[in-house]
Protein backbone atom coordinates (compact mmCIF):
# COMPACT_ATOMS: atom_id res chain seq x y z
CA UNK A 1 0.00 0.00 0.00
CA UNK A 2 1.51 3.59 -1.14
CA UNK A 3 -0.08 6.76 -0.26
CA UNK A 4 1.12 10.44 -0.75
CA UNK A 5 3.15 11.52 2.03
CA UNK A 6 1.16 13.83 2.86
CA UNK A 7 -2.00 11.26 3.03
CA UNK A 8 0.29 9.04 5.04
CA UNK A 9 1.37 12.21 7.79
CA UNK A 10 -2.48 13.23 8.35
CA UNK A 11 -3.27 9.10 8.65
CA UNK A 12 -0.29 8.57 11.50
CA UNK A 13 -1.04 11.94 13.21
CA UNK A 14 -5.20 10.47 13.57
CA UNK A 15 -3.30 7.23 14.73
CA UNK A 16 -1.20 8.60 17.25
CA UNK A 17 -4.18 10.15 19.07
CA UNK A 18 -6.45 7.31 18.42
CA UNK A 19 -4.01 5.03 20.22
CA UNK A 20 -3.20 7.77 23.10
CA UNK A 21 -7.66 7.34 23.59
CA UNK A 22 -6.84 3.83 23.85
CA UNK A 23 -4.69 4.49 26.57
CA UNK A 24 -1.74 3.30 25.13
CA UNK A 25 1.60 4.80 26.46
CA UNK A 26 2.44 8.17 24.81
CA UNK A 27 5.78 7.19 23.47
CA UNK A 28 4.58 4.00 22.51
CA UNK A 29 2.07 5.84 20.34
CA UNK A 30 4.49 8.08 18.98
CA UNK A 31 6.66 4.90 17.70
CA UNK A 32 3.90 2.49 16.31
CA UNK A 33 1.80 5.52 14.57
CA UNK A 34 5.58 6.69 12.77
CA UNK A 35 6.51 2.59 12.11
CA UNK A 36 3.21 2.38 10.26
CA UNK A 37 3.13 5.38 8.12
CA UNK A 38 6.33 4.51 7.25
CA UNK A 39 4.87 1.07 5.82
CA UNK A 40 1.86 2.50 4.56
CA UNK A 41 3.69 4.57 2.21
CA UNK A 42 6.43 1.05 1.46
CA UNK A 43 9.10 2.51 2.98
CA UNK A 44 8.88 -0.41 5.14
CA UNK A 45 12.84 -0.97 5.22
CA UNK A 46 13.59 2.91 5.73
CA UNK A 47 11.39 2.64 9.05
CA UNK A 48 13.94 -0.21 10.53
CA UNK A 49 16.91 1.70 9.40
CA UNK A 50 15.29 4.98 10.74
CA UNK A 51 14.26 3.86 13.96
CA UNK A 52 17.74 2.04 14.63
CA UNK A 53 19.60 5.16 14.21
CA UNK A 54 17.61 7.63 15.88
CA UNK A 55 17.51 5.54 18.96
CA UNK A 56 21.04 5.80 18.69
CA UNK A 57 21.37 9.65 18.38
CA UNK A 58 18.95 10.56 20.34
CA UNK A 59 20.11 9.15 23.28
CA UNK A 60 23.41 10.26 22.89
CA UNK A 61 23.47 13.69 22.59
CA UNK A 62 25.31 15.18 24.92
CA UNK A 63 22.97 18.16 26.01
CA UNK A 64 20.43 15.67 27.70
CA UNK A 65 22.91 14.94 30.25
CA UNK A 66 21.41 18.07 31.86
CA UNK A 67 17.97 16.95 32.29
CA UNK A 68 18.65 14.03 34.99
CA UNK A 69 21.13 16.55 36.82
CA UNK A 70 18.81 19.66 36.91
CA UNK A 71 15.73 17.15 38.20
CA UNK A 72 18.05 15.34 40.76
CA UNK A 73 19.04 18.99 41.98
CA UNK A 74 15.39 19.92 42.32
CA UNK A 75 14.38 17.12 43.99
CA UNK A 76 17.51 17.15 46.79
CA UNK A 77 16.33 20.87 47.33
CA UNK A 78 13.05 19.16 48.33
CA UNK A 79 14.55 16.56 50.48
CA UNK A 80 16.48 19.46 52.19
CA UNK A 81 13.15 21.53 52.77
CA UNK A 82 14.69 24.15 50.46
CA UNK A 83 10.82 25.15 49.56
CA UNK A 84 10.72 25.89 53.24
CA UNK A 85 13.33 28.42 53.45
CA UNK A 86 11.93 30.36 49.99
CA UNK A 87 8.94 30.69 51.54
CA UNK A 88 10.01 31.93 54.92
CA UNK A 89 11.76 34.53 53.13
CA UNK A 90 9.41 35.55 50.56
CA UNK A 91 6.92 35.71 53.37
CA UNK A 92 9.16 38.06 55.75
CA UNK A 93 9.81 40.33 52.88
CA UNK A 94 6.21 40.66 51.02
CA UNK A 95 5.21 42.57 54.36
CA UNK A 96 1.54 43.65 54.45
CA UNK A 97 0.79 44.09 50.90
CA UNK A 98 -2.79 42.54 50.38
CA UNK A 99 -3.23 38.89 50.31
CA UNK A 100 0.53 39.01 51.46
CA UNK A 101 0.56 34.94 52.01
CA UNK A 102 -0.77 34.44 48.14
CA UNK A 103 2.20 36.52 47.12
CA UNK A 104 4.72 34.73 49.21
CA UNK A 105 3.23 31.96 47.24
CA UNK A 106 4.02 33.13 44.07
CA UNK A 107 7.91 35.02 44.85
CA UNK A 108 8.57 31.49 46.54
CA UNK A 109 7.35 29.17 43.16
CA UNK A 110 9.86 31.77 40.74
CA UNK A 111 12.65 31.37 43.06
CA UNK A 112 12.27 27.64 43.45
CA UNK A 113 11.62 27.41 39.77
CA UNK A 114 15.23 28.93 38.80
CA UNK A 115 16.38 25.78 40.99
CA UNK A 116 14.34 23.01 40.09
CA UNK A 117 13.52 23.25 36.28
CA UNK A 118 10.77 21.83 37.13
CA UNK A 119 6.98 22.71 37.15
CA UNK A 120 5.96 19.92 39.40
CA UNK A 121 8.77 19.93 41.90
CA UNK A 122 8.34 23.85 41.99
CA UNK A 123 4.43 23.38 43.04
CA UNK A 124 5.13 20.14 45.23
CA UNK A 125 7.64 21.62 47.37
CA UNK A 126 6.19 25.31 47.74
CA UNK A 127 2.74 23.36 47.89
CA UNK A 128 3.57 21.49 51.24
CA UNK A 129 4.50 24.60 53.12
CA UNK A 130 1.87 26.81 51.45
CA UNK A 131 -1.09 25.47 51.24
CA UNK A 132 -1.60 24.72 55.19
CA UNK A 133 -0.83 28.36 55.87
CA UNK A 134 -3.21 30.14 52.77
CA UNK A 135 -6.66 27.80 54.11
CA UNK A 136 -5.56 28.45 57.79
CA UNK A 137 -5.60 32.34 56.94
CA UNK A 138 -9.36 32.00 55.22
CA UNK A 139 -8.04 31.52 51.71
CA UNK A 140 -10.37 30.05 49.57
CA UNK A 141 -9.42 26.60 48.10
CA UNK A 142 -9.54 27.32 44.63
CA UNK A 143 -6.88 30.31 46.10
CA UNK A 144 -5.07 28.44 47.87
CA UNK A 145 -4.34 25.59 45.37
CA UNK A 146 -4.60 27.87 42.25
CA UNK A 147 -1.77 30.46 43.37
CA UNK A 148 0.16 27.56 43.82
CA UNK A 149 -0.95 25.20 40.57
CA UNK A 150 -0.27 28.54 38.46
CA UNK A 151 3.00 29.41 40.58
CA UNK A 152 4.30 26.17 39.80
CA UNK A 153 4.05 26.97 36.22
CA UNK A 154 6.98 28.89 36.27
CA UNK A 155 9.29 26.18 36.79
CA UNK A 156 9.29 25.72 33.07
CA UNK A 157 9.87 29.24 31.89
CA UNK A 158 12.18 30.56 34.56
CA UNK A 159 15.89 29.00 33.67
CA UNK A 160 16.96 26.38 34.13
CA UNK A 161 14.18 24.78 32.46
CA UNK A 162 13.86 20.85 31.32
CA UNK A 163 11.52 21.92 28.77
CA UNK A 164 14.32 24.72 26.85
CA UNK A 165 16.72 21.56 27.34
CA UNK A 166 14.36 19.26 24.77
CA UNK A 167 13.09 22.22 22.94
CA UNK A 168 16.63 22.97 22.46
CA UNK A 169 17.57 19.16 21.42
CA UNK A 170 14.72 18.72 19.24
CA UNK A 171 15.38 22.37 17.04
CA UNK A 172 19.00 22.61 17.25
CA UNK A 173 18.75 25.69 18.82
CA UNK A 174 21.65 26.88 21.84
CA UNK A 175 20.01 25.71 25.57
CA UNK A 176 21.88 28.59 27.20
CA UNK A 177 20.42 31.17 24.68
CA UNK A 178 16.68 29.41 25.41
CA UNK A 179 17.91 29.96 29.23
CA UNK A 180 18.25 33.42 28.93
CA UNK A 181 15.46 34.57 26.63
CA UNK A 182 13.07 32.79 29.49
CA UNK A 183 14.38 35.38 32.15
CA UNK A 184 12.52 38.27 31.12
CA UNK A 185 9.47 36.65 30.23
CA UNK A 186 9.22 34.45 33.40
CA UNK A 187 9.81 37.78 35.31
CA UNK A 188 6.97 39.49 33.79
CA UNK A 189 4.54 36.17 34.47
CA UNK A 190 5.39 36.08 38.01
CA UNK A 191 4.64 39.96 38.65
CA UNK A 192 1.52 39.40 36.83
CA UNK A 193 0.68 36.75 38.38
CA UNK A 194 1.57 38.34 41.96
CA UNK A 195 -0.23 41.56 40.71
CA UNK A 196 -3.69 39.29 40.43
CA UNK A 197 -2.89 37.45 43.61
CA UNK A 198 -3.08 41.55 45.31
CA UNK A 199 -6.57 41.75 43.47
CA UNK A 200 -7.72 38.50 44.50
CA UNK A 201 -11.25 38.35 47.00
CA UNK A 202 -11.79 38.77 49.65
CA UNK A 203 -8.37 40.63 50.07
CA UNK A 204 -6.70 39.42 53.35
CA UNK A 205 -4.33 41.67 54.80
CA UNK A 206 -2.00 40.87 57.47
CA UNK A 207 -2.33 42.12 60.95
CA UNK A 208 1.61 42.94 61.59
CA UNK A 209 4.12 43.44 59.21
CA UNK A 210 7.55 41.62 60.21
CA UNK A 211 10.35 43.57 62.16
CA UNK A 212 13.56 43.76 60.72
CA UNK A 213 15.40 41.37 62.98
CA UNK A 214 12.55 38.76 61.48
CA UNK A 215 13.19 39.47 57.50
CA UNK A 216 17.30 39.20 58.29
CA UNK A 217 16.79 35.99 60.12
CA UNK A 218 14.62 34.36 57.31
CA UNK A 219 16.91 35.62 54.77
CA UNK A 220 19.89 34.46 56.63
CA UNK A 221 18.32 30.87 56.88
CA UNK A 222 17.93 30.87 52.97
CA UNK A 223 20.62 32.64 51.77
CA UNK A 224 22.03 29.12 51.14
CA UNK A 225 19.04 28.10 48.62
CA UNK A 226 18.72 32.02 47.58
CA UNK A 227 22.19 32.15 45.77
CA UNK A 228 22.21 29.18 43.66
CA UNK A 229 19.35 30.94 40.92
CA UNK A 230 22.22 33.60 40.96
CA UNK A 231 25.17 31.15 40.49
CA UNK A 232 23.06 28.94 37.57
CA UNK A 233 22.00 32.12 35.54
CA UNK A 234 25.30 34.22 35.81
CA UNK A 235 27.29 31.26 34.83
CA UNK A 236 25.10 30.62 31.33
CA UNK A 237 25.04 34.59 31.19
CA UNK A 238 28.60 34.88 31.13
CA UNK A 239 29.82 31.52 29.42
CA UNK A 240 31.57 30.43 32.49
CA UNK A 241 29.85 27.16 32.13
CA UNK A 242 27.60 25.52 29.48
CA UNK A 243 24.14 24.30 30.72
CA UNK A 244 25.19 20.57 31.12
CA UNK A 245 28.36 21.63 34.03
CA UNK A 246 25.72 24.13 35.23
CA UNK A 247 23.62 21.42 36.34
CA UNK A 248 25.81 19.55 38.27
CA UNK A 249 27.45 22.48 39.79
CA UNK A 250 23.62 22.90 40.63
CA UNK A 251 24.40 18.96 42.07
CA UNK A 252 26.80 19.70 43.77
CA UNK A 253 25.96 23.08 45.52
CA UNK A 254 22.80 21.34 46.65
CA UNK A 255 24.34 18.36 48.37
CA UNK A 256 27.00 20.65 50.07
CA UNK A 257 24.20 22.74 51.52
CA UNK A 258 22.38 19.70 52.37
CA UNK A 259 25.48 18.23 54.46
CA UNK A 260 26.46 21.59 55.59
CA UNK A 261 22.53 22.38 56.83
CA UNK A 262 22.62 18.83 58.42
CA UNK A 263 19.61 17.65 56.37
CA UNK A 264 20.50 15.75 54.06
CA UNK A 265 20.88 12.07 54.81
CA UNK A 266 21.91 9.13 52.82
CA UNK A 267 18.20 7.94 53.10
CA UNK A 268 16.82 11.14 51.07
CA UNK A 269 20.02 11.22 48.87
CA UNK A 270 18.08 7.84 47.69
CA UNK A 271 15.14 8.58 47.51
CA UNK A 272 15.93 11.46 45.55
CA UNK A 273 17.85 9.46 42.82
CA UNK A 274 15.26 6.95 43.06
CA UNK A 275 12.68 9.81 41.89
CA UNK A 276 15.02 10.99 39.35
CA UNK A 277 15.54 8.08 37.92
CA UNK A 278 11.73 7.04 37.36
CA UNK A 279 11.44 10.23 35.89
CA UNK A 280 14.56 10.03 33.73
CA UNK A 281 13.30 6.99 32.24
CA UNK A 282 9.79 8.72 31.10
CA UNK A 283 11.27 11.58 30.27
CA UNK A 284 14.05 9.76 27.55
CA UNK A 285 11.57 6.96 25.98
CA UNK A 286 9.40 10.30 24.89
CA UNK A 287 12.36 11.91 23.63
CA UNK A 288 13.38 8.91 21.62
CA UNK A 289 9.88 7.79 20.27
CA UNK A 290 8.75 11.35 19.81
CA UNK A 291 12.29 12.18 17.47
CA UNK A 292 11.20 9.21 15.43
CA UNK A 293 7.47 10.79 15.16
CA UNK A 294 9.44 14.17 14.12
CA UNK A 295 11.39 12.43 11.39
CA UNK A 296 8.58 10.46 9.83
CA UNK A 297 6.83 14.25 10.14
CA UNK A 298 9.58 15.78 8.25
CA UNK A 299 10.16 12.68 5.97
CA UNK A 300 6.84 13.26 4.51
CA UNK A 301 6.94 17.13 4.56
CA UNK A 302 3.94 17.42 6.51
CA UNK A 303 5.11 20.45 8.43
CA UNK A 304 5.84 22.17 5.67
CA UNK A 305 2.30 21.48 3.90
CA UNK A 306 0.76 21.94 6.92
CA UNK A 307 2.29 25.79 7.11
CA UNK A 308 1.72 26.32 3.59
CA UNK A 309 -1.89 25.33 4.05
CA UNK A 310 -2.19 27.41 6.92
CA UNK A 311 -0.74 30.53 5.47
CA UNK A 312 -2.93 30.41 2.47
CA UNK A 313 -5.95 29.78 4.73
CA UNK A 314 -5.26 32.68 7.18
CA UNK A 315 -6.11 36.69 6.47
CA UNK A 316 -2.68 37.41 8.58
CA UNK A 317 -0.26 36.69 10.67
CA UNK A 318 -2.43 37.22 14.05
CA UNK A 319 -4.57 35.03 12.52
CA UNK A 320 -1.95 32.39 11.88
CA UNK A 321 -0.82 33.06 15.93
CA UNK A 322 -4.25 32.89 16.83
CA UNK A 323 -4.59 29.59 15.23
CA UNK A 324 -1.34 27.82 16.97
CA UNK A 325 -2.78 29.61 20.66
CA UNK A 326 -6.35 27.59 20.15
CA UNK A 327 -4.20 24.42 18.56
CA UNK A 328 -2.26 24.34 21.45
CA UNK A 329 -4.72 24.96 24.26
CA UNK A 330 -7.09 22.06 22.62
CA UNK A 331 -3.49 19.58 22.73
CA UNK A 332 -3.50 20.74 26.28
CA UNK A 333 -6.53 18.89 26.83
CA UNK A 334 -5.18 15.59 25.39
CA UNK A 335 -1.54 15.46 26.36
CA UNK A 336 1.05 16.07 29.44
CA UNK A 337 3.38 18.98 28.87
CA UNK A 338 6.39 17.39 27.67
CA UNK A 339 4.55 14.65 24.78
CA UNK A 340 2.66 18.15 24.00
CA UNK A 341 5.96 19.79 23.15
CA UNK A 342 7.60 16.41 21.60
CA UNK A 343 4.85 16.51 18.93
CA UNK A 344 3.80 20.06 18.53
CA UNK A 345 7.09 21.56 17.75
CA UNK A 346 8.21 19.64 14.64
CA UNK A 347 4.68 20.47 13.40
CA UNK A 348 4.32 23.66 14.40
CA UNK A 349 7.84 25.37 14.15
CA UNK A 350 7.68 25.42 10.26
CA UNK A 351 4.46 27.51 10.71
CA UNK A 352 5.72 29.99 12.96
CA UNK A 353 8.49 30.37 10.81
CA UNK A 354 6.63 31.43 8.45
CA UNK A 355 5.23 34.01 9.34
CA UNK A 356 8.46 35.37 10.96
CA UNK A 357 8.53 34.30 14.56
CA UNK A 358 12.22 33.48 15.47
CA UNK A 359 13.38 30.12 16.72
CA UNK A 360 14.36 31.30 20.08
CA UNK A 361 10.95 33.08 20.24
CA UNK A 362 9.07 30.27 19.26
CA UNK A 363 10.71 28.45 21.77
CA UNK A 364 9.68 30.43 24.50
CA UNK A 365 6.15 30.66 22.97
CA UNK A 366 6.07 26.73 23.13
CA UNK A 367 7.13 26.93 26.71
CA UNK A 368 4.22 29.34 27.85
CA UNK A 369 1.81 27.06 26.07
CA UNK A 370 3.61 24.09 27.96
CA UNK A 371 3.05 26.10 31.39
CA UNK A 372 -0.74 26.39 30.02
CA UNK A 373 -1.19 22.80 30.00
CA UNK A 374 -0.14 22.12 33.27
CA UNK A 375 -3.16 23.79 34.61
CA UNK A 376 -5.63 23.17 31.92
CA UNK A 377 -7.99 20.49 32.72
CA UNK A 378 -8.94 17.62 32.92
CA UNK A 379 -4.94 16.25 32.30
CA UNK A 380 -3.27 19.77 33.64
CA UNK A 381 0.09 17.59 36.03
CA UNK A 382 0.03 20.70 38.26
CA UNK A 383 -3.78 20.16 39.33
CA UNK A 384 -3.45 16.19 39.85
CA UNK A 385 0.00 17.66 42.30
CA UNK A 386 -1.71 19.56 44.78
CA UNK A 387 -4.50 17.32 44.41
CA UNK A 388 -2.15 14.88 45.46
CA UNK A 389 -0.32 16.89 48.63
CA UNK A 390 -3.68 18.92 49.78
CA UNK A 391 -6.71 16.31 48.43
CA UNK A 392 -8.59 20.02 47.10
CA UNK A 393 -11.01 18.92 44.39
CA UNK A 394 -9.79 19.03 41.00
CA UNK A 395 -12.59 21.35 40.24
CA UNK A 396 -12.02 23.81 42.83
CA UNK A 397 -8.43 24.20 41.64
CA UNK A 398 -9.04 24.16 38.09
CA UNK A 399 -11.58 27.12 39.20
CA UNK A 400 -8.60 28.67 41.06
CA UNK A 401 -6.06 29.05 37.70
CA UNK A 402 -8.84 30.60 35.36
CA UNK A 403 -7.33 33.85 35.74
CA UNK A 404 -3.65 32.69 35.78
CA UNK A 405 -4.85 30.92 32.59
CA UNK A 406 -5.95 34.11 30.69
CA UNK A 407 -2.69 35.88 31.92
CA UNK A 408 -0.70 33.04 30.19
CA UNK A 409 -2.62 33.20 26.81
CA UNK A 410 -1.74 37.22 26.93
CA UNK A 411 1.81 36.38 26.95
CA UNK A 412 1.31 34.39 24.26
CA UNK A 413 0.19 37.12 22.52
CA UNK A 414 3.05 39.58 23.89
CA UNK A 415 6.02 37.37 22.95
CA UNK A 416 4.47 37.49 19.43
CA UNK A 417 4.11 40.91 19.35
CA UNK A 418 7.37 42.14 21.27
CA UNK A 419 10.19 39.38 20.31
CA UNK A 420 12.99 41.49 22.61
CA UNK A 421 11.19 40.34 25.87
CA UNK A 422 12.60 37.15 24.99
CA UNK A 423 15.62 37.98 22.65
CA UNK A 424 17.24 40.80 24.05
CA UNK A 425 19.09 39.04 26.97
CA UNK A 426 20.80 36.02 24.65
CA UNK A 427 21.50 39.08 22.20
CA UNK A 428 23.98 40.14 24.42
CA UNK A 429 24.77 37.15 26.58
CA UNK A 430 28.73 35.63 26.11
CA UNK A 431 28.62 32.95 24.97
CA UNK A 432 31.68 29.71 25.23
Amino acid sequence: MNLSGEAAGLIAVGLLFAFMLASIPVFVAMGLAAFIGFAITGEFEQSLRSFAQIVWQSSSIFELVAIPLFIFAGLLSEQISAGRDLFDVAKAWVGRVPNALGVATILACGIFAAISGSSIATAASIGVVSIPLLLGERYSKAQAGGFVAAGGTLGILIPPSIPFILYGVITETSIGQLFMAGIVPGLIMMILFAVWVTLSRPRIVEERAPSWSERLAATRKGVGILLLPVVIIASIYTGVFTPSEVAALAVAYVCALGLVQRRLTLRRFIDAGLATTRTTAMLFMLIVFGQYFAHFLTFEQLPQALAQWISSFSSGPLVTVTILIIAYVLLGVFLESAAMLLISVPIFLPVAESIGIHPIVFGVFACIAQEIAQIHPPIGINLFTIHGISRIPIWDLAKGTFAFLVIQIGMLYAVYFFPQLALWIPQHMMTR
